[in-house]
């Protein structure tokens, strides 16, 4: 009995914590999370203009009107007409006074079909208007 419990004396246990597996874990996550946030963008497919301007705050919940190369326009990732459109502005204004839109709009886009958009956002009450471009490298 006397030789076991010398034995025994002599064992130690290991009290490290094995970080290795904890930081693969961590680099796959980052390397999954570095692919897919630049797919999360939302909207219709478009080449934006670069220009240099200053960054303006975003909104909570701002509304997107795209506005594609074949001139279609949509809001977020729905396509809507010209009449439709006039009648979804006025009904966000109702909703909120304050609303603010973004225009998203290709850059082949001429000049004379983004400033009907225009025109309809203003009409329908909401004069909080920006146009959404790409910095300039």
């Amino acid at each position: 009995m006397q030789n076991y419990s010398k034995y025994r004396s002599r064992k130690k246990f290991l009290s490290d914590i094995n970080v290795t597996p904890f930081v693969d874990v961590m680099l796959v996550l980052l390397i999954v999370f570095m692919i897919t946030a630049p797919l999360l963008q939302t909207g219709v497919e478009i080449e934006l203009p670069e220009v240099d301007t200053p960054n303006i705050p975003e909104n909570k919940d701002p509304i997107i009107i795209t506005i594609n190369k074949n001139n279609e326009t949509f809001i977020s990732k729905k396509r809507i007409t010209s009449e439709v459109l006039n009648e979804k502005l006025k009904e966000i204004k109702k909703a909120n006074p304050k609303t603010q839109i973004y225009i998203r709009a290709d850059k082949s886009v001429t000049y004379d079909v983004l400033m009907k958009v225009m025109k309809q956002i203003i009409d329908s009450g909401i004069l909080n208007v920006n146009l959404i471009t790409l910095p300039k490298k």
